[in-house]
């Protein structure tokens, strides 16, 4: 896709290290600028893994994918639109591959529920990836620095209200 715009639905790949995709899935750009790009997926919307196996996305999501950070954050909202839990995935920046958003997961992560600390977790997924794509010591303590300025955020993290879908779809009015 060229010059993709607010309300293009748009692939969204998540690779591991290697650059093999391990889930796919489709969503709307509700924003889009040089430094970031916001997405929304709804709940029941298919979700793809490696094997081809479909489940489906359980709540209304809005991911944030920042170009210049090695973290992306999604907001999950209940079927009423409250939000019920911050997950921040530690990975490389995105890029535009083919008109496909794609991103590095380094299996490392930070989550919060409401009214509670963010904390780090999948730590043990991590020490895995270290090992199986070989991180650098250097690599790895940019990633907990990475999650580190994640759970600042997550702590500080002002949601925007739940996205809102029209009957085709798309994004409401």
């Amino acid at each position: 896709m060229q010059n993709p715009k607010v309300g293009d639905t748009i692939k969204v790949h998540a690779c591991k290290a290697d650059g093999i995709i391990y889930r796919s899935w489709t969503a709307l750009i509700e924003h889009i600028s040089p430094e970031l790009v916001i997405t929304v997926g709804r709940a029941g919307s298919p979700v793809f893994n490696a094997e081809g196996a479909v489940s489906h996305i359980e709540h209304h999501l809005r991911a944030y994918y920042w170009f210049d950070k090695y973290h992306n954050l999604i907001e999950a909202f209940d079927q009423g639109g409250d939000l019920i839990q911050l997950y921040i995935n530690i990975a490389s920046p995105p890029e535009w591959t083919d008109g496909v958003l794609k991103f590095k997961d380094h299996e490392l992560d930070v989550t919060k529920f409401p009214h509670k600390p963010a904390v780090i977790v999948d730590e043990d997924e991590f020490a895995e990836a270290a090992v199986k794509y070989r991180y650098s010591p250097e690599f790895q303590k940019q990633m907990y620095a990475a999650a580190d300025e994640a759970l600042k955020l997550a702590d500080e993290w002002k949601a925007k209200p739940c996205p809102v879908f029209g009957l085709e779809g798309g994004l409401a009015k």
